[in-house]
């Protein structure tokens, strides 16, 4: 959600829209038209303005490969965010608001776990490094001869194998010093390992210590023309929606914890949360969705300016208020604070919301 930050500093009113984008059957492209038009016409009977409808226009009928979804927001015929998501949202919706309606990306977006990729054979290796929206392609290129053993034996054939590996290992010394700056440079959580075996093994052999401790090796891909990718890359994705799950059951273990001890760093309910996000205090906003429901809190000029009524925000000297769903506005504040933002099934959370707090 911090990647938002600049979104959230502009000013509304947002269309913010969540559809089904994928491209998988003949007729896509007219269902997505289709779907689009209905979505269109429901933005247009909110008020949403001829520009930015647009602006919207342009870039949501361009259907995405396989199943997918499509998250778009724009205002003042600009569109300000356009993301495919690995997965269609549960129901298409389309938002005009004063707030962007940014609750929807956190149950769908691609992982925010940063990883390396490295494919890799005894010539070189493809490095992708992906971190938020950001994604980084290297190539290394080692010495190509003498890298194939013959038979036969004697001197100069050991001398010629010698050779061999002794190349070999300077080049996986060349993809496990780009491998160590890549993870380094995007801090990444995970390193995924591919390719050839004996590749592979010759570069393990030579990552720092921190690549060891993150490193995951794939049985599949390859450089080579033939190799199979599509396993390879379901393989990453698995491994990186995992990582994703495990990281926010820990801070769902961690809030109902806290949220049992006496003076524990969970509280939940609107008038809590809102106070911790106000002071920039929470570590995890936690939303059942739809338990928010349609409840209302008061904003002024900055995100994190929070309050259940408006004679609060006020008396801390806040000029300009108004009144928002607490759906749009709770997480944008969280967004600003650089607050993660889960979506969660427990609907015994008082009011639909709760917050893991980053100091008591």
């Amino acid at each position: 959600m911090s990647t938002l930050a600049g979104l959230i500093r502009e000013r509304g009113p947002f269309a913010s829209l969540y559809l089904d984008a994928s491209h998988d059957t003949e007729d896509a492209a007219k269902a997505l038209e289709l779907r689009w038009r209905g979505l269109r016409e429901d933005l247009q009977r909110q008020g949403a303005d001829a520009d930015t409808l647009a602006a919207i226009d342009e870039r949501v009928t361009r259907p995405a490969v396989g199943k997918a979804g499509r998250a778009v927001i724009a205002a003042h015929g600009r569109v300000l965010l356009d993301l495919v998501l690995p997965r269609p949202p549960a129901a298409d919706s389309a938002r005009w608001s004063n707030l962007p309606h940014v609750l929807p990306l956190a149950n769908s977006t691609t992982t925010n776990v940063p990883h390396v990729v490295v494919l890799v054979d005894r010539a070189g290796a493809d490095l992708h490094g992906y971190s938020g929206q950001r994604h980084v392609e290297q190539e290394v290129q080692g010495a190509r001869h003498p890298l194939n053993k013959v038979g036969g034996g004697g001197y100069s054939h050991r001398r010629l194998q010698n050779n061999v590996e002794e190349t070999a290992r300077r080049n996986a010394a060349l993809v496990a010093e780009a491998a160590d700056a890549l993870v380094g440079e995007l801090n990444a959580r995970l390193l995924v390992l591919g390719g050839e075996v004996q590749a592979r093994t010759g570069v393990k052999d030579q990552l720092s210590t921190r690549c060891r401790d993150v490193l995951i090796e794939v049985d599949s891909g390859g450089l080579a023309a033939g190799s199979d990718d599509e396993a390879f890359d379901s393989a990453v994705r698995s491994l990186v929606a995992q990582y994703q799950a495990d990281l926010e059951n820990d801070v769902v273990e961690e809030f109902t914890t806290e949220r049992d001890r006496p003076r524990g760093r969970a509280v939940q309910g609107l008038e809590p949360v809102v106070a911790a996000l106000r002071e920039a205090n929470v570590a995890a906003l936690l939303v059942a969705d739809p338990a928010l429901g349609d409840r209302t809190v008061w904003t002024g000029d900055e995100p994190a300016q929070l309050a259940l009524a408006e004679s609060d925000l006020r008396a801390m000297g806040v000029e300009h208020a108004g009144e928002h769903r607490a759906d749009e506005a709770l997480p944008t504040a969280a967004a600003a604070i650089g607050a993660q933002v889960l979506v969660v099934d427990d609907t015994q959370l008082a009011e639909g919301v709760g917050a893991l707090l980053r100091h008591t």
